[in-house]
């Protein structure tokens, strides 16, 4: 992997760079293809240091990040679930979509989904104006 948080595949003398925000883009996505989610969750520490991990190179959006592991490429997504949908299906179907879709567009096999549910939503229930 590059320093410039770039992940590199070597075919024998040409090399493929994949930018974080390719992949953030692919997970982003794919979280709108699944019913129960509400949204991405923006924690405050993300906001607080969002500017000092781009200095560094390190790719976020509010609510998702990847990270560089030795062998392997770690996405924490902290999200908003929609009340009444089951926590532990809604994430895995998200890790499994996520993990199958960067799969079959980018090539990714060595990828580790963390799903971080940050709060419930209530939908709205719709305005009825009586005449």
């Amino acid at each position: 992997m590059s320093s410039d948080n770039q992940l590199n595949y070597g075919l024998d003398t040409d090399t493929i760079d994949i930018a974080d925000s390719v992949i953030i883009d692919v997970a982003t996505k794919t979280l709108s293809t699944i019913p129960g989610i509400h949204s991405l969750s923006p924690r405050f520490y993300d906001e607080l240091v969002e500017g000092i991990t781009h200095a560094f190179g390190q790719r976020s959006l509010p609510g998702i990040n990847v990270k560089h592991r030795k062998g392997f490429i770690e996405i924490n997504i902290y999200i908003k679930a929609l009340y009444g949908y089951n926590l532990i299906e809604l994430s895995k179907q998200l890790q499994s979509e996520i993990k199958q879709t960067l799969k079959n567009m980018l090539d990714l096999d060595h990828v580790k989904v963390d799903v971080h549910i940050e709060g419930i939503v209530k939908e709205k229930e719709p305005v009825l104006h009586g005449n």
